[in-house]
């Protein structure tokens, strides 16, 4: 046989090839678009993807809040926590204990943030230090979007992070009146003693 014959045999066959792989290849993209029509359109009912966060607020050490926020731009529901190890404060107090870990949220809108105050820097590092606290945590999150897709994040809790960090005190509106009222007493006591030398 020679090659025309093979060629004109073999054509068939790799015409019917080209013909399942081209329609693969159709099949595949089609279905990657209504995955992301079906995307679009969900996003547009509910707003958007939940997004909720567990971590320890940073912002206002060396006071260390547990923070619970929906950074996503839909709302959440259903939501639930596991900790894989209690998260406690100085004093004893049990913060993954609380109710609304135990019970867990009915909804977090958008941009919501629930803060739970934990403890000062401070106390928290010589217990984390001796072994008498866990350093770090695990939170598992698990929630709904509000046409009901289920999602589930871990998120680790480690306010040992900060513990050799070099901090100044949180100063808040309290500590603002007490200095300005420190002033006016002074230029008080001033205009006073000016008073009595005339």
């Amino acid at each position: 046989m020679d090659a025309a014959s093979i060629a004109q045999i073999a054509n068939p066959f790799i015409q019917t090839i080209f013909i399942v792989i081209i329609g693969l290849g159709y099949y595949f993209t089609i279905r990657t678009l209504q995955g992301q029509v079906q995307e679009a359109f969900q996003a547009r009912t509910t707003g958007g993807r939940p997004l909720i966060i567990v971590s320890e607020d940073y912002e206002n050490l060396p006071t260390i809040n547990l923070v619970i926020q929906n950074v996503g731009p839909g709302p959440a529901k259903d939501i639930n926590f596991h900790f894989s190890s209690p998260i406690e404060s100085s004093d004893g107090f049990v913060l993954s204990d609380l109710t609304l870990f135990k019970e867990g949220i009915p909804s977090l809108a958008p941009g919501a943030r629930i803060v739970c105050y934990w403890d000062e820097l401070v106390n928290l590092k010589p217990l984390i230090q001796d072994g008498r606290l866990q350093r770090n945590a695990t939170v598992t999150v698990e929630y709904q979007d509000i046409t009901g897709g289920n999602y589930s994040h871990d998120w680790e809790v480690d306010p040992g992070l900060y513990a050799d960090l070099r901090t100044q005190g949180y100063r808040d509106m309290d500590d603002l009146v007490e200095a300005v009222e420190d002033v006016a007493q002074e230029i008080a006591e001033d205009r006073a003693r000016r008073n009595q030398e005339e």
